[in-house]
């Protein structure tokens, strides 16, 4: 399963098996117009929330995945310690960052 985790306040991209949107009146109603196309277990979630703590949400939420997109957030130390255990980091763009599962 490919996971797609949204920081960016006014996503207009393509879909992923599942998906995490940052809340926003534009993320919004892009979640709801693309739902019934995604996994159930996709959320949207709050602007102030943790990106370590979303990260370990969607490990949570979706254990059977297999690779995590995330856009709109950039890797930090603190982020790449935190899922040390879970995964690894595959590549990073100017626009966000892309995880493996560890094995």
């Amino acid at each position: 399963m490919n996971v797609l985790v949204v920081f960016e306040p006014a996503y207009a991209g393509s879909t992923c098996d599942a998906v995490w949107i940052v809340d926003s009146p534009e993320n919004r109603a892009w979640f709801e117009r693309h739902s019934l196309h995604i996994d159930q277990n996709s959320a949207v979630f709050n602007p102030a929330s943790d990106p370590l703590n979303i990260l370990w949400n969607v490990f949570e939420h979706h254990p059977g995945w297999t690779e995590i997109n995330v856009m709109g957030e950039q890797i930090t130390g603190e982020i790449a310690s935190g899922i040390a255990e879970e995964a690894s980091i595959q590549s990073e763009t100017d626009e966000g960052f892309s995880l493996k599962r560890v094995s």
